[in-house]
C-alpha cells in the first residue's frame, strides 16, 4: 500500500515539474513578445523588429532555463 502512495506522489511530482517547466517557457516568450511589442509601440519602428528580436532572444532564455531545470537531478 505505502508503495501505490509513493507512486502516485513521484507521479504526481514529475507533472508538477514538467508543467512548470512548460509554464515558465511560456511566460519567456510571452514577456518576449510583449516587451518587443511595447519597445516598436514606443519607437514607432517600421516593422515588428524589436518584437521580432525579443521574442526571440527570451525564447532562447526560456529554453536554456528550462533545458537547465530539465536537466537538474533532484
Amino acid at each position: 500500500m505505502k508503495e501505490e502512495t509513493e507512486k502516485g506522489k513521484r507521479a504526481i511530482d514529475s507533472y508538477l515539474r514538467y508543467s512548470g517547466i512548460g509554464f515558465q517557457l511560456a511566460g519567456s516568450i510571452a514577456a518576449g513578445v510583449f516587451i518587443g511589442y511595447e519597445l516598436d509601440k514606443w519607437l514607432k519602428t517600421p516593422g515588428p523588429y524589436f518584437t521580432l528580436g525579443c521574442s526571440l532572444i527570451f525564447m532562447v532564455a526560456g529554453f536554456y532555463l528550462a533545458f537547465r531545470d530539465f536537466f537538474k537531478k533532484k
